[in-house]
């Protein structure tokens, strides 16, 4: 009699409560998944559903095929994030009980959506009555226009009732609020290319007036306040996505005819892995665009790793101004995640169109046409997210389309190690990098070398890794470790490219915040990072991007160095460790 369809991609943890609330009542279950990779087919399978596999075309056309493979008289379809209320539930197995197989007809239904814990009655989320049952072929899923890709709604044919129901169906849309950001960046993005196949248009002001048109419409004419604390967040939020879709409006045709932009990072390796999430970030929002990579040239082979970077070209200080010009020529946008002033004065040469930059500095105000002015010394603010942040300037709403560090080591586009099962001496290994170019941000070699030792003596085996001019400061630890057969000196016999591979390959990795310390996690390599606890050297900004753990301290030892317990790095590690072999 009543066949559930549902869509689904990545929904594992939504589509368990969506199935068992229709138990009983669905005599058919069927799932249309759109190549999930966390195990969505199989949880459907193992609840009962039919799977069919279809590539995402859009909402309305997927859900209507879906329909389309119900081989039940009637269709109830239900969102992932959606499931029947208990009241609901029991109204529709009266109706079920009463219906008959050859009726024509649709049934709406009030939608309350859960926020963060609340469930949200007012500021115009409730009732948001939508019809999602109806007679097999009395009608379609449709957008507003042809050609659009949000809003989709079912539409009954022509004399086709449509009946109200009373019972909720419950919509457990944003468990966070990060999940909110996520959301509305993404549909930001397609509601304003929605807005423009509708011949919507935008001005300088409109974002802001919208914004302010759409809190107030939520927080005080349709009483958003009397759902508390989530009311008004709700409202506040909802005029940032206004705000950006009308700002998107307004460059989407600009950014369409974007073919290259840079990014500039001509500092450390670490700083690198850092800021690769803008180039996956800029794929992500304008996929034909090419990502070109400015740095020096040590960064270069790593750079060359990344899948979302098109092309790399290296910058010295030995160029002339003229090569440095020819450099940046073919970038329609370059953005300086590092405000380099020889580069950045070499960008107006070259009359890159769009120069972003932050305003905080000398060379920003000189030489960028598009500005950021938040401080970083002192915020504590993850650089990869105030990297982000620079992308607003391109008008593109990174920072809130990927607002946490679960999402940013995905975009860095790192290619992981093949070789990570393979027999290597990295590959069962502990690797310990103890340079830190002489900061007092570093851990002691005398404390790193007490690791290494109980870390062999309870068979673990250790690699320790850094650059050939470390390796006069390392050696007397070095000869003391090498008739160990757990022991692998790696220090400066390797090029970087061979160590980032190395690193792939580790079950974890141990360093202060260092280039590999970063290339390590990006790869997806477990790390235990030891910082020190003040601005700015905070993990708060500096954390790796991946998993694992960060230790922290604010006192320094007389001599130098970080003032971390061996007994607590030591368990660290052995946490680490445990959670890699489980």
């Amino acid at each position: 009699m009543l066949s559930l369809v549902v869509i689904a991609k990545n929904e594992r943890h939504n589509l368990a409560r969506c199935i068992r609330s229709v138990e009983g009542l669905a005599d058919e279950v069927v799932v249309v998944d759109s190549g999930s990779t966390d195990g969505t087919s199989a949880l459907a399978e193992s609840l009962g559903a039919r799977v069919l596999q279809r590539p995402f075309t859009t909402y309305a056309d997927q859900k209507n095929w879906a329909a389309d493979q119900a081989t039940q008289p009637f269709v109830l379809s239900l969102d992932a994030d959606e499931a029947l209320s208990d009241e609901l539930r029991r109204e529709l197995l009266a109706w079920k009980a009463q219906v008959s197989s050859n009726e024509v007809g649709a049934w709406s239904m009030p939608r309350l959506t859960h926020y963060c814990g609340t469930w949200i009655r007012h500021g115009g989320w409730y009732p948001d009555r939508k019809v999602r049952l109806w007679s097999k072929g009395s009608g379609h899923w449709r957008t507003a226009h042809e050609g659009a890709t949000l809003h989709e709604a079912w539409c009954p044919d022509a004399e086709v009732p449509v009946k109200e129901l009373s019972g909720d169906l419950l919509h457990y849309s944003y468990h966070t609020t990060a999940d909110h950001h996520r959301q509305f960046a993404k549909f930001s993005f397609l509601g304003a290319q929605d807005a423009i196949l509708a011949g919507r248009s935008s001005h300088r002001w409109k974002p802001l007036l919208r914004a302010a048109f759409q809190w107030t419409k939520q927080a005080l004419i349709q009483s958003g306040w009397r759902d508390g604390a989530a009311g008004w967040e709700v409202a506040r939020w909802s005029g940032v996505a206004a705000y950006w879709k009308w700002t998107m409006v307004n460059h989407l045709d600009t950014l369409s005819r974007w073919q290259t932009v840079g990014i500039a990072r001509t500092d450390a390796l670490g700083d690198n892995v850092l800021t690769l999430p803008l180039a996956g970030a800029i794929k992500a929002f304008l996929p034909h665009v090419r990502v070109v990579w400015l740095c020096r040239s040590y960064a270069a082979p790593l750079a060359s790793r990344s899948n979302v970077v098109d092309e790399v070209r290296v910058w010295d200080e030995a160029m002339s101004p003229e090569a440095e010009a020819h450099l940046l020529k073919g970038l329609d946008a370059v953005v300086f995640g590092f405000p380099e002033p020889r580069l950045m004065a070499a960008s107006a040469r070259a009359r890159v169109p769009l120069r972003v930059a932050t305003g905080r500095r000398w060379s920003g105000l000189r030489w960028a046409n598009r500005r950021t002015w938040r401080s970083r010394k002192r915020r504590p603010e993850h650089e990869t997210l105030q990297g982000l942040r620079l992308l607003h300037a391109l008008s593109l709403p990174a920072r809130w389309r990927f607002p946490e560090p679960e999402d940013w080591r995905g975009l860095t586009g790192l290619r992981l190690s093949e070789g990570r099962e393979s027999s290597t001496p990295w590959s069962n290994a502990t690797v310990l990098h103890p340079g830190n170019h002489g900061s007092a941000n570093g851990w002691p070699l005398s404390r790193f070398e007490d690791l290494a030792t109980r870390l062999m003596e309870a068979g673990h085996a250790v690699v320790v890794t850094g650059s050939p001019s470390e390796r006069s400061a390392l050696q007397g630890w070095l000869d003391r470790m090498k008739d160990s057969p757990l022991w692998t000196d790696a220090v400066g016999t390797m090029t970087l490219d061979e160590l980032t591979e190395g690193l792939g390959q580790a079950q974890c990795v141990v360093a202060s915040s260092t280039g590999p310390l970063h290339i390590a996690s990006a790869q997806g390599t477990p790390t235990v990072g030891l910082y020190r606890g003040d601005a700015p050297f905070w993990p708060e900004r500096w954390a790796p991007l991946g998993e694992g753990e960060v230790l922290k301290t604010s006192r320094i030892l007389p001599e130098g160095g970080l003032d971390l317990a061996v007994d607590d790095v030591h368990d660290a590690v052995l946490r680490v460790l445990a959670l890699e072999g489980a």
